[in-house]
């Protein structure tokens, strides 16, 4: 199974904003899919497919390196929306675990 890629990943492949990419996808010119209702994600071949088609500006508002101001937020969200069963079943075990250390 491939990697599907995020909406920044995508912007940095194409040298553009991500909500240019979120128009792309308002627009039909590139295939989004939902993962979990909400979380946007994209084949990368057709990416490379849209990236050959397509001429764009380049972003000038910030460079492909700036740091997003919600990046390490929307990862968090991501992974404990992907792993909540994983947090909470960890989290079960080390109550239990506590609980028989103490009782015993």
């Amino acid at each position: 199974m491939e990697k599907l890629w995020t909406i920044k990943e995508v912007a940095q492949m194409l040298g553009i904003g991500e909500g240019d990419v979120e128009q792309l996808v308002r627009e039909g010119k590139l295939t989004g899919y939902k993962l979990g209702g909400q979380f946007l994600r994209f084949r990368p071949n057709q990416v490379e497919a849209l990236k050959g088609t397509l001429h764009f500006r380049r972003h000038v508002g910030s460079s492909a390196a700036a740091p997003d101001a919600h990046a390490a937020t929307n990862r968090a969200r991501d992974f404990i929306y992907f792993h909540d069963f994983y947090i909470f079943s960890g989290g079960l075990l080390a109550v239990l675990l506590f609980y028989l250390v103490v009782a015993g």
